[in-house]
């Protein structure tokens, strides 16, 4: 992977990949790994609000063309306002830096424009297939969920691939289940505050196993800490150094409750141009 491919780590995903990923298609089930968007749903403040509305109603369709509406055709129309990072959502190549660098060494003050960047968005980031695998820490543990400022270590994600007699391969996705995405809606402050996530020794570890894709079911894939001096470092890690997007707030637990592991991993942003993420609707076909 060269740093002058403004598309990282998602170069690993050769037609190679693809087609050895088609092979966890044994049954042709497929599970959606999105939560929905919805009013009310757990958001940063960072990332301001999100708001849906019914720009146009059936009642409403129906008098603004009356008369010239013989069939008399309805229509609904909803108008959103929300955040690139809303929901379920792909951190872009341009979502993180170091100082004013970016991935592939790029100035952010010589990219950033008010309607996004002119490297870097989410517009140039090609639709995801690859080989998904699942970590499980709850099954592992026999618990829930785990517990608030849990750091997840390199050598439980062995630990963990070594039960499954899974190795990791070039082009992988790799997800990270907490459980913790069980509070999504339930308790929303608590899900937005502390959380389990991984640590800077194993998103470095993860870097060198050349994976194309990283998520979680948490609002921000990091560890979050009280006690912390670095900001969200793993972003740093994987993003800015490393060209590998991550997709947060995932919903895992289905694929948990199956004991399914690997699987066909599907993930295609919203082409925002410029843009530093999109909601998406990752699927897992297994």
């Amino acid at each position: 992977m060269s740093a002058s491919d403004l598309t990282g780590a998602l170069t690993l995903i050769t037609p190679e990949v693809v087609r050895a990923a088609l092979q966890y298609v044994r049954k042709g089930l497929v599970v959606s790994l999105a939560h929905t968007l919805e009013n009310g749903m757990p958001i940063p403040d960072f990332h301001g609000p999100y708001v849906m509305t019914a720009h146009r109603t059936v009642e409403g369709t129906l008098r603004l063309f009356e008369g010239l509406n013989k069939n008399r055709l309805g229509s609904v129309v909803c108008r959103y306002e929300l955040a690139d990072h809303t929901g379920t959502h792909l951190d872009a190549l341009n979502h993180a830096s170091e100082g004013y660098e970016m991935y592939a060494g790029l100035d952010a003050r010589d990219i950033t424009t008010d309607t996004g960047t002119l490297k870097l968005g989410v517009d140039t980031l090609p639709p995801i297939v690859t080989r998904g695998v699942l970590l499980d820490f709850p099954s592992h543990y026999g618990v829930d969920m785990l517990d608030e400022e849990y750091e997840i270590q390199a050598e439980e994600v062995c630990g963990l691939l070594e039960r499954y007699g899974v190795t990791l391969r070039r082009g992988d996705a790799v997800l990270f289940y907490t459980g913790f995405s069980k509070l999504w809606m339930k308790d929303n402050p608590k899900y937005l505050g502390y959380a389990p996530g991984v640590g800077e020794a194993c998103a470095e570890w993860l870097a060198a196993q050349k994976i194309s894709v990283a998520g979680s079911d948490t609002s921000s894939f990091d560890v979050v800490k009280k006690k912390s001096e670095k900001l969200f470092p793993c972003h740093q890690i994987l993003i800015k150094r490393n060209g590998i997007p991550l997709v947060e707030n995932l919903r895992l637990e289905e694929l948990s409750k199956i004991g399914v592991h690997e699987f066909l991993f599907v993930c295609t942003p919203l082409k925002f141009k410029g843009g530093a993420g999109s909601p998406v609707t990752p699927i897992a076909v297994y």
